[in-house]
Parts: structure tokens; C-alpha cells; sequence
């Protein structure tokens, strides 16, 4: 087997060139066989397998410098580059991430998991090579997809102008996490129509067949027929940006890849390649249903089916269902998300309302003043988004949503700890960065009850509103024989959960939180008979400041649990709140530490830092005795 002798990129190039396809398949295999058991990200990697090798094969990494644009089709990177035998430990804790790390290897110069970004990061590292007359090659890979983000773009129209020194491969396979969305997308995958190309070259044929050697150009014309296609489109658009364009070549093809990137080698300044590949290629199933196996869970690889099926509803299901009900009650309910369209739910919403549905792509900035627009214009609009990608959009939440108070409904998935896909799609910061901006309005649920209420009271609420939530199922609402919740929600209302009873010393207690965290609060207690107030913060902005200060008031001690950064987060905003009002009392704030996360299940995550219903058990034992 040729994988088993590949630690590095130079045994890569002891193979002769009829082996790579060999190598190939064994790769493929490899990471079907790896993800099969751990998930990731599979399509993207085996669409690139062909041409990460041939790009190591022919280039010398370090030195020439890849650089991968979002980062999770790095799978045969990492292989070729000496983490073979780590592979197995592919986003577990502990192990190597699905995104390029270069705490991993000197081979990822870059940390990335957000799209459109590589443009950008190449073109620092192309510059500062001319300025430091650094010798090497500086390669940025993007797919067809993140080439429509507009940091991509402007990446682009710099790039083109300074005419700078390097390869850009525009990695095309009609997807990004689902099928591609938008008028550059569809540029970018345009060919030239095939019944203009063939009665021209009829037209073309006859006038030649009259003169001398008219046989030998009539082939020439047969062959050129392809030529004029790639020419015509896309390649002539970035030729008259000023890039040097080459392609479409196909991404399986080794003698037109390696005689490609050869003559590339051999040519100076702005160059761009265009490589066809087909996402989940030498996995039919995954060929079939590109969109299934973008990122999935661990799965049977005779079927493609899950090995782990929940009947549970997750938030995302839930926010995807209660969107659909509220528009199936209002013609003016609309919902935009941005190339996002299965993971925050909305797959059946886009089948139903296909006309109040819009997809913009890899676009979170044009989202969310999009949205403004058709708020202003008198619909209700539901931006749904995940958390990490929502902070692309900040100026655009301040300046075009919160300026006007418009009537943009924000419904934020994969809020707080997210699992598997480490520090780049973490959830932490959104409360941070939220609840500072004015006319904002934020929610946290716990269960599906209060979920659709307060999806409810943002849709009769006249301006922004933000409902925020885990990357979990929806824990059984029995719980709330607890009174986790109130029967009836209002924005900006706190919910007493419990009161203290403690007769011993006359001291209570107190305990405040919100979201799922409050669940594990109560078992927690529960199971030390510990006597606490507690308080769910089911509106983190505006807060309930009467009913905060008079529970605080009552109490001796004041336990703050969060599953969001500490700093800024809403411990910070009750110290204001009991600042401003010179109220002077112990308080310990539980919650995130001014860190970026590792690679873990949310299980791991919530038991490293505590806020599981363990952790929460110390915490709990360790202040108040």
C-alpha cells in the first residue's frame, strides 16, 4: 500500500506519477473509513484528494505556502504532512482538529473555519514575501462557494490590481455546504451554450472547406471547441481583471492537473486556476447527496445511514418548525439564511414558503441588512444564523438593524459551547457583543414551551430581537414540574424558580442563570439538598431590574451561572446593575474564561469548565459552605 510508506511530503515525491491515482483511492478510503466513525467533514475532502496530492507533489510545502480557504477540506493536507496515525483522533478532545492548527504541523500557516477568508490571508503572506525577499510559492485554495463572500471579492480586486505573485485555485464543485446560491455562483459554473458553439463552428467549417488546408483547420476547430468554451466563461472575466487564467481542469484528471500546475510554475504574477471536482468523489452515496455529507455525524458506510439516530427534536428543528407556524398565521413573515439553509432548520421552511425563503449565500453582513430592508418595507423577517457567523455581521446589527430599531428577528443557533469543530465556531461571544448595542432585545430558552413563546412575543415585538440557543436537543419539558419556567412569557420579565426556605441561620442563598444551564442547576441542588433562590434570566436584554434587585436584596450570597464568556457576559451586567444602584454583597460570577476553546463533545466541553451538573455541584458546595 502506497499510504502506509507517506509520513511526509517527501516521501510523497519518492512515488512515480502512475501511483498517485493508487495513493488516491487508499486516501479515500482512509477518510471514509476515519470519519465513518468519528464524523466531519467528508464531501469537500474527497472532492480535493486528487489535488492536495498533486499540489504536494509538485510544490514544497512549507516553503511554498497553502492556504486553505475555511479549512475543513484539509483532511488530505493533514495526511501527506505526518498525521497519518493521529488521523483516528480526528475532533475528539485531545486530538487533531478538522481545521488546519499550526500548533499541529509547520505545514498549516494559518488557523481558520470561516469562509472567504484565504484571499485575503494569501495576499498578506504574498506581499510580505516580495518585501522580505523570501523565496516560495504562495497557493490559496477556495471553493466556488466562499468565492462569492464578499471579503473573497475584495480580495480579488486587490489582488488583480497589484498583479501580485500567486496562485489562486478556484476549487469548483457547485457547492458549498449546499448547493451554491447566486448570480456569481452560477457565473462561475457558466459554460458557453453548446448550440452556439456548434453552429458556429459549422458556419467556421464551411468557409474554410474552400481554402487551402481546410481539412487540417476543420480539426483545429474541433479540437479548439472546448478551448472557446473555458474561454468565453468564466475565464475571460478574470482575465480582464488581470489574472493570468487557466482551466477549467479536471480535479481527477493527474496529466491534466500535473501538466497544468507545471506550466503555472514556470509563469510569474496574479494566476488563477480553475479545477472541477466533484464533492464526496469515489463515495456514491456521499456523490449523490453532497449536501448530507458536507458535515455528518458518524454513519454506516454501506448505507450513508447515521449510527446513532435521536427522535429528539433539536433547538434548530424547533426554530425551523416554529417558523413555519408563525408564517403559516402571517403572510408577512419571511426567513433569510446565509448558505445555512439545513443547519438552522429551515430545510422544510424553504419547501413550504418558497417564495418568503431566501438563501444569499455566504453573505452574513448582506443578510442582515437585507433583512433590514424588507423590515423597513413591512414584512417581519427571521435571520437565522449561527452564532460564530452572526459576528461577520456586527456593523451591520448596529448600524442598519439597531440604528433604525428595525423589526429584524434574529434567531441564533449554536449559542455557547459548540461541539467537535473547536475555537473558530464557538458561541461564546454573541451576549458580549450583543447586549451592549442599544434597542436590541435578547432571549434565552430552556425548554420548547418558552422557545415558541418568545418566538411568539418577538414576532408582536416592533424591533430587533435576538432568541439564542445550544447545539442540543430540547430537554424534556417534564423538568419543569421545577418551575424552570413561567407559564407566561413577557420580554423582559425574570421568572422566580424557587425561593429559600433556609430557618437555620436565617441566610439565604441565591442563584441566578438562564437557558439549559437552569436544568442542570436544579438537578444539582437537588441532588445535594442544597436551599438556594433561584432566578431565570429569560430575557438577558432588557434585564428585569426590579425583580433582580429586590431578589438580590433578599439574599446573603449571590451565585452567578452562565454558559458564555465571563467577560462582558451577563454577570457583568447584574455587577453594573448592583454598582449603580450601591447595593454591596458577595458575588461570584461561573462562567467562561476570556479563552478560545478546544476541540471536544459539548459533554466534554460543559465538564471541563464546570457546567455540568457536576461541576455545577462543586461549584455550588465550594461558595456557599
Amino acid at each position: 500500500m502506497c499510504i502506509e510508506n507517506i509520513n511526509s511530503p517527501l516521501d510523497l515525491k519518492k512515488l512515480k506519477k502512475e501511483e498517485l491515482p493508487l495513493l488516491a483511492k487508499e486516501i479515500r478510503d482512509f477518510i471514509i473509513k476515519t470519519v465513518s466513525n468519528t464524523g466531519g467533514h467528508l464531501g469537500s475532502n474527497l472532492g480535493v484528494v486528487d489535488l492536495t496530492i498533486v499540489l504536494h507533489y509538485l510544490f514544497d510545502s512549507p516553503k511554498d505556502a497553502f492556504i486553505f480557504d475555511v479549512g475543513h477540506q484539509t483532511y488530505t493536507h493533514k495526511i501527506l504532512t505526518g498525521r497519518k496515525d493521529k488521523f483516528h483522533t480526528l475532533r475528539a478532545y485531545g486530538g487533531i482538529s478538522g481545521f488546519p492548527k499550526k500548533c499541529e504541523s509547520e505545514h498549516d500557516i494559518e488557523e481558520t473555519g470561516h469562509a472567504s477568508t484565504s484571499l485575503s490571508f494569501a495576499y498578506g503572506v504574498a506581499q510580505a514575501k516580495n518585501i522580505l525577499l523570501d523565496s516560495g510559492e504562495v497557493i490559496a485554495i477556495i471553493g466556488d462557494g466562499a468565492m462569492t463572500g464578499g471579503m473573497a471579492l475584495e480580495a480579488i480586486n486587490n489582488i488583480a490590481h497589484t498583479n501580485t505573485d500567486m496562485i489562486i485555485i478556484l476549487n469548483n464543485n457547485e457547492m458549498s455546504i449546499g448547493k451554491n446560491i447566486g448570480a456569481i455562483s452560477k457565473f462561475l459554473n457558466a459554460t458557453l451554450n453548446d448550440d452556439l458553439i456548434q453552429e458556429a463552428s459549422y458556419k467556421i467549417k464551411d468557409l474554410v472547406s474552400t481554402l487551402p488546408f481546410g481539412d487540417i483547420a476543420n480539426e483545429i476547430i474541433d479540437r479548439g471547441k472546448g478551448a472557446i468554451r473555458s474561454f468565453v466563461a468564466p475565464g475571460i472575466a478574470f482575465r480582464e481583471l488581470g489574472f493570468k487564467y487557466f482551466g477549467p481542469v479536471d480535479g481527477h484528471n493527474y496529466e491534466e492537473l500535473i501538466s497544468t500546475f507545471e506550466k503555472i510554475k514556470q509563469i510569474k504574477g496574479a494566476r488563477l486556476i480553475q479545477v472541477n471536482t466533484i464533492k464526496g468523489k469515489g463515495y456514491e452515496i456521499a456523490e449523490k447527496n453532497p449536501a448530507k455529507f458536507h458535515g455528518i455525524a458518524p454513519f454506516d458506510i454501506e448505507t450513508g445511514e447515521l449510527k446513532s439516530k435521536s427522535s429528539n427534536k433539536t433547538f434548530s428543528f424547533l426554530a425551523g418548525e416554529s417558523i413555519i407556524e408563525a408564517a403559516k398565521e402571517n403572510k408577512n413573515i419571511v426567513a433569510i439564511t446565509a448558505a445555512m439553509e439545513s443547519g438552522t432548520g429551515l430545510t422544510e421552511y424553504a419547501k413550504i414558503f418558497k417564495d418568503r425563503f431566501f438563501d444569499v449565500g455566504i453573505a452574513e453582513q448582506h443578510s442582515i441588512t437585507f433583512a433590514v430592508g424588507l423590515a423597513e418595507s413591512g414584512l417581519i423577517p427571521f435571520v437565522c444564523l449561527y452564532s460564530t457567523f452572526l459576528q461577520r455581521g456586527y456593523d451591520q446589527i448596529i448600524h442598519d438593524a439597531c440604528i433604525m430599531k428595525a423589526n429584524v428577528k434574529f434567531m441564533i443557533d449554536r449559542a455557547g459551547l459548540v461541539p467537535e469543530d473547536g475555537d473558530t465556531h464557538q458561541g461564546v461571544f454573541d451576549i458580549s457583543f450583543l447586549r451592549i448595542i442599544p434597542n436590541i432585545v435578547i432571549m434565552s430558552p430552556v425548554f420548547e414551551e418558552d422557545f415558541k413563546a418568545m418566538v411568539k412575543k418577538s414576532i408582536e415585538y416592533k424591533g430587533p430581537t435576538v432568541i439564542r440557543y445550544n447545539k442540543s436537543i430540547v430537554r424534556d419539558s417534564e423538568k419543569n414540574k421545577e418551575n424552570i419556567i413561567s407559564d407566561n412569557f413577557e420580554i423582559g420579565k425574570a421568572h422566580i424558580v424557587r425561593e429559600s426556605h433556609n430557618k437555620e441561620n436565617n441566610k439565604k442563598n441565591c442563584i441566578i442563570s438562564y437557558g439549559q444551564t437552569l436544568i442542570d442547576i436544579i438537578d444539582a441542588i437537588n441532588e445535594i439538598n442544597f436551599d438556594a433562590s433561584i432566578l431565570n434570566l429569560s430575557t438577558l436584554k432588557p434585564l428585569d431590574e426590579k425583580t433582580i434587585i429586590d431578589f438580590i436584596n433578599k439574599s446573603d450570597k449571590i451565585l452567578i451561572i452562565e454558559e458564555s464568556l465571563k467577560n462582558g457576559g451577563i454577570g457583568s451586567a447584574i455587577l453594573e446593575l448592583m454598582a449603580d444602584n450601591q447595593i454591596f454583597k458577595p458575588v461570584k460570577i461561573h462562567a467562561l474564561p476570556n479563552k478560545f476553546f478546544e476541540v471536544a463533545t459539548r459533554g466534554k466541553l460543559l465538564e471541563l469548565y464546570k457546567l455540568d451538573k457536576n461541576g455545577i455541584k462543586e461549584v455550588i458546595i465550594e461558595y456557599f459552605n
